[in-house]
């Protein structure tokens, strides 16, 4: 494992301005993993922000193909093995004194159990680069990984710490962002109409049926009721096989009925 200072590579704009334009948008992240992608030739990529009351929540978490393990991956990462990484202790140490690391750390240097086991050999991943900043009392962490046998060399941590700037810049902005829409209250209007439609949803589902509907993203509706990503697409996938619906136009349908 190697640790960097996170400063002392300088900036430069790599292209990823483009980022912007989908700060607090459902697309963010894979946008942000296409951009890893051609930058860092990474196939996986996660980012986590610590909350003000010390939780953790998942600011992206996407990878290429159908299945979506990085979010499987995330959320196991978040309930039982966020302790357990390294980084998480460096954090806690004088190697983040100056606000930002850079970190090279392969699964190797992770101890073997159950850690190791479900968040990089039950999906192939061996290689990650992660930078963590402190801000305001809170951590946000970016990882980028590789599969096994194809290591991260030198030339791919001095891009990324050139990127770090922006790249991270815009992570807390989409933190915020989606935050900010999250913390919106469930409409009481919506949510009677709702029950109207289906009285026997349970309230967890009626209140993710009324936050689609008030085009708060899935993300923004698991920090609104803090639950994981996958948990609202249980519930919403749930609630939609009661109400007999497939999609969120067909739910704004029923309820201008």
């Amino acid at each position: 494992m190697q640790v960097y200072d996170g400063g002392r590579f300088g900036t430069q704009d790599p292209g990823c301005a483009g980022l912007i334009a989908h700060i607090g948008h459902s697309d963010f992240g894979s946008q942000f993993l296409s951009f890893a992608r051609s930058a860092l030739g990474t196939d996986h990529v996660t980012a986590f922000a610590t909350t003000r009351c010390g939780t953790i929540q998942t600011v992206l978490a996407e990878n290429l193909g159908p299945r979506r393990v990085a979010r499987t991956v995330a959320d196991r990462y978040i309930r039982r093995h966020w302790n357990n990484d390294p980084v998480t202790r460096l954090l806690a140490g004088p190697a983040a004194r100056d606000g930002r690391i850079i970190v090279d750390i392969d699964a190797a240097d992770v101890e073997k159990g159950d850690y190791r086991r479900e968040c990089y050999a039950e999906i192939n991943l061996d290689h990650r680069l992660s930078v963590a900043e402190k801000r305001n009392g809170r951590t946000m962490r970016l990882s980028v990984y590789r599969a096994r046998d194809d290591d991260f060399r030198q030339e791919d941590v001095a891009r990324l710490g050139q990127m770090a700037d922006l790249l991270m810049a815009l992570l807390w902005r989409h933190d915020e962002a989606v935050s900010s829409e999250g913390s919106r209250g469930v409409d009481d209007n919506l949510d009677a109409r709702i029950q109207r439609l289906e009285p026997g949803l349970p309230e967890r589902e009626r209140q993710v049926c009324a936050l689609i509907a008030q085009g708060v993203t899935s993300e923004g509706i698991g920090l609104r009721l803090g639950i994981g990503l996958n948990t609202v697409l249980t519930y919403r996938k749930r609630a939609y096989a009661r109400l007999g619906i497939s999609s969120q136009n067909e739910l704004m349908r029923r309820l201008m009925m």
